[in-house]
């Protein structure tokens, strides 16, 4: 699936990242707000740091199969307003080397790529780097 990161959330997991190709497993866990009021909150403090695209259009979608799950307003992860406390699906740590990517056979038929990491190794290393600034 493609994800989108929003570059106004506070998440330290998805800092600096724009998007991020990461493999599904299941239907993904649906986020439900409560209420609208909820949802419009979420949105609007940008705690939806990652939505399912459209990467014909660069769109967030709620239609399957681009969100496997139908969320609303294609949202795939939350995080809290410090930034620090993040919940995603689908995965990352499914795809932490090329070769954990479900097409890898035939996207790279012609040998191993230069960075052989997957996205997901992105998240876990921006909260390293985020440890390591703020915590030595």
């Amino acid at each position: 699936m493609t994800l989108i990161a929003d570059p106004e959330s506070p998440c330290v997991f998805t800092s600096g990242l724009q998007t991020l190709d990461l493999p599904i497993r299941h239907g993904e866990g649906r986020l439900v707000a409560a209420n609208d009021a909820l949802l419009k909150t979420i949105l609007k403090d940008h705690l939806a740091p990652l939505k399912y695209v459209d990467p014909a259009t660069g769109l967030p979608t709620e239609v399957y199969p681009l969100n496997p799950n139908g969320s609303p307003g294609g949202i795939a992860a939350l995080c809290d307003p410090t930034g620090r406390i993040f919940g995603l699906m689908p995965h990352p740590e499914a795809f932490s080397h090329y070769t954990n990517h479900p097409r890898w056979t035939r996207e790279f038929l012609d040998g191993a790529p230069e960075n052989q990491e997957g996205t997901g190794i992105l998240l876990f290393r921006n909260a390293v780097d985020w440890l390591r600034r703020n915590h030595g």
